[in-house]
């Protein structure tokens, strides 16, 4: 991390056009004669910037102290506290240059206003060093009122038992790294330094006292987020794995009617209590907010139990099966104002989105002439066994309502609303819905034809992928990334490994959508109970802005008049071929050899 991973990111940054600086928090510890792999790993990274060839800003701060439960100064604010004498490691004689966070962020924060061009070092820290052993004495006094007996503690020893901890993994207050770094600590020069950012330290002892404060006290302390999981299916297994690994929230419970859903989610190792009724579950785990991902049919009813019971809400699409149920919705955001409510059309958060938008917007591939969609699976491939989404009472449509619509969420970000010119559905195996949806809209001047099935062989993972032609490239968007290849050769490749989402449950195929879905109901949950709901519409980028129910009624509101318009079909042998003129763009003829092998 250190040293590999601060080279790639100096190569990319090297390669922008408006770099300006990289800035690189080292340590007091990184110097030519350190032996710790902290100390020595820091040291290299510097190298690394370095031979860069771009301006850089190295900052050596000191044993950064402050308020926080967390870090080494935690770990030492704990010892003092708990421990009836001082426990000094090697005597305690080792040099510590203390800096308080806060003024350390300053530091930070100044290094963006340096000369551009130029390359800068900087020392930070007390300029009179202490030792260790005054520093927990600081410490004590601070907390205390009162100095501690002091307990000197010899280092051979220590290092024996910390190498024992560390072999059977034991949690250990100090690391063999602390051990090593305490040895070869050298005494800083930091006047100059703090000279050249204009920067005057907080009086050691009132950061101090500030510092060893109760983190109640003096630090925002914010409850995780409490999600309740009301559905134990398929889509509720990636729901679960995500909210398990992501910070700010806490998976309280999981609720499904059929009990046996719930002992699966046992056996796969999510530890959280489960429920076979909703209400019961809402009185046992005080949740602030739901995702629901149960069937289609279930959505209204359970929206309207959970918004009674005052949780915000994250709901699996589509949100209707009804047309007449999305002037319901629109009622229940009327009334309840007061409450989040996103929808789970959480491809349209795709933040490869964002750079297909970007890509657009300078006009990197000219005038954009045509787009070709598909979103392909094998998912129904037999009359039997009846699933409820072959059932349109249950489900509300077939693949376009329960697939297809991701794409169109995608194209309806990116285009606006389009004109239909043309419209196809037909069953393959289903009685009851389309199995294949075979569209060809308009989007101002820009033509686009979307097909989607979830009868497709060949595609046991479903795959996605949306190609926008230009006059002078295209822009490829997958499930897994975003590929912009102009005709002179240039190409571009991002992927989901490029952002950094946190915890991403499936970055070779929809994981980063979920996240960014999952982060934008978190923040917009924590939002509401600070200040209230907040609009979305100014948001900058689609993989930040999520999908409302507004947005959602509109895509569902779309389709409906599709079907009205264009019934589907019992099969293929009903239908007329489409008379659009054909293009000669293979990625049309690659879309007609896919419509004849469904047909």
């Amino acid at each position: 991390m250190n040293v590999e991973t601060l080279r790639v990111l100096a190569t990319r940054a090297a390669r922008l056009p408006n770099i300006q600086r990289l800035i690189y928090v080292s340590s007091q510890s990184a110097h030519e004669q350190a032996v710790s792999t902290y100390g020595r790993t820091k040291r290299l990274g510097e190298k690394v910037l370095h031979a860069s060839g771009i301006p850089y800003a190295i900052v050596r701060p000191g044993l950064v102290f402050g308020p926080g439960d967390h870090g080494l100064f935690a770990r030492m604010r704990r010892t003092v506290e708990r421990l009836p004498v001082i426990p000094l490691l090697g005597g305690g004689r080792a040099l510590v240059q203390p800096i308080d966070v806060e003024d350390l962020c300053v530091a930070l924060e100044r290094c963006l206003h340096l000369p551009q061009g130029e390359s800068f070092e900087f020392n930070l820290g007390e300029p009179e060093p202490m030792t260790l052993a005054q520093f927990l004495d600081e410490i004590s006094r601070a907390r205390t009122g009162k100095s501690k007996l002091a307990v000197h503690i010899p280092l051979a020893p220590l290092e024996w038992a910390v190498r024992v901890g560390t072999l059977l993994r034991l949690p250990l207050p100090i690391s063999k790294d602390n051990l090593e770094g305490m040895k070869t600590v050298q005494q800083m020069e930091t006047a100059p330094s703090l000279a050249r950012l204009g920067l005057t330290l907080t009086p050691f002892r009132d950061a101090m006292r500030r510092a060893v404060t109760d983190v109640s006290d003096t630090a925002l302390v914010v409850e995780p987020i409490r999600v309740l999981l009301i559905g134990a299916g398929k889509i509720g297994i990636v729901h679960a794995l995500d909210l398990t690994h992501r910070p700010g929230c806490s998976l309280v419970g999981i609720v499904d009617k059929n009990a046996k859903a719930s002992r699966l989610y046992r056996q796969m190792g999510f530890r959280v209590p489960t429920f076979t009724e909703l209400d019961l579950a809402i009185q046992k785990t005080r949740p602030h907010a739901a995702i629901i991902a149960t069937p289609a049919f279930t959505h209204l009813s359970l929206t309207k139990k959970c918004l009674e019971a005052g949780l915000h809400l994250l709901i699996e699409k589509p949100l209707t099966v009804q047309p007449q149920q999305q002037a319901e919705y629109e009622t229940l955001r009327r009334q309840f104002a007061n409450r989040v409510i996103h929808v789970g059309y959480m491809a349209a958060q795709f933040p490869q989105v964002d750079f297909a938008n970007k890509w657009m917007a300078e006009g990197r591939i000219g005038r954009v002439q045509s787009v070709w969609a598909s979103s392909l699976q094998a998912h129904i491939m037999a009359p039997e066994p009846v699933r409820w989404e072959m059932r349109k009472s249950l489900a509300g449509g077939g693949v376009l309502t329960n697939f297809g619509c991701h794409l169109l969420s995608i194209l309806f970000r990116l285009f606006g609303m389009p004109t239909v010119s043309e419209a196809s559905f037909w069953s393959i195996h289903s009685r009851e819905v389309e199995d294949v949806a075979d569209l060809r809209l308009n989007f101002g001047e820009v033509q686009a034809r979307v097909v989607s099935s979830w009868s497709a062989p060949g595609y046991a993972r479903p795959q996605m992928r949306l190609v926008i032609e230009g006059e002078a490239g295209t822009i490829t968007l997958t499930n897994t990334g975003a590929e912009l290849h102009l005709h002179d050769g240039t190409r571009l490749l991002v992927t989901q490994r490029d952002f950094d989402l946190g915890f991403n449950p499936a970055p070779d195929y929809t994981g980063a959508a979920f996240a960014c879905e999952h982060l934008n109901f978190l923040e917009a949950v924590e939002q509401a109970s600070r200040e209230g709901v907040q609009p979305c519409s100014s948001r900058p980028a689609p993989c930040e802005t999520p999908v409302e129910v507004s947005e959602a009624i509109r895509l569902e509101r779309f389709i409906q008049e599709l079907y009205e318009k264009y019934p589907p079909a019992k099969s293929a042998a009903e239908l007329s071929k489409c008379t659009s003129a054909q293009s000669q763009s293979p990625y049309a003829q690659e879309l007609d050899r896919l419509i004849e092998v469904l047909r």
